[in-house]
């Protein structure tokens, strides 16, 4: 009679799932992707890509935010920053912004 999960009842789940992984693979072995005999895939870069990708796109939409928002309030003659000079206050704003879309461009790169 079979499990709930097509298991025959007499194997144990764990029996299956390291019926699976013969063949010398011991911890750290890359994991199989299901899905009909496809190389394994390694999970390193899946768990390194994820953050990168998560922090490149914070970066890149906060610089393209204040390039934006910079862009708009230089061009209506209206102050970036209160009490200091608008060339200077635009420069500086600009220059933060372009820094934060470089740093989102190199995050993206180490996916």
């Amino acid at each position: 009679m079979d499990g709930a999960a097509g298991v025959p009842e007499g194997t144990a789940v764990g029996a299956v799932v390291r019926a699976g992984s013969q063949g010398g693979q011991g911890p750290g072995a890359p994991f199989a992707t299901p899905g009909g005999g496809a190389a394994a895939q390694p999970l390193g870069n899946l768990v390194e890509a994820t953050p990168a990708a998560f922090a490149g796109a914070v970066f890149a939409l906060f610089g393209l935010g204040l390039l934006v928002w910079t862009a708009v309030r230089a061009r209506h003659r209206r102050p970036i920053y209160e009490g200091a000079a608008p060339g200077t206050s635009a420069a500086v704003s600009a220059l933060a912004a372009v820094a934060s879309l470089v740093l989102g461009l190199w995050c993206f790169s180490r996916v």
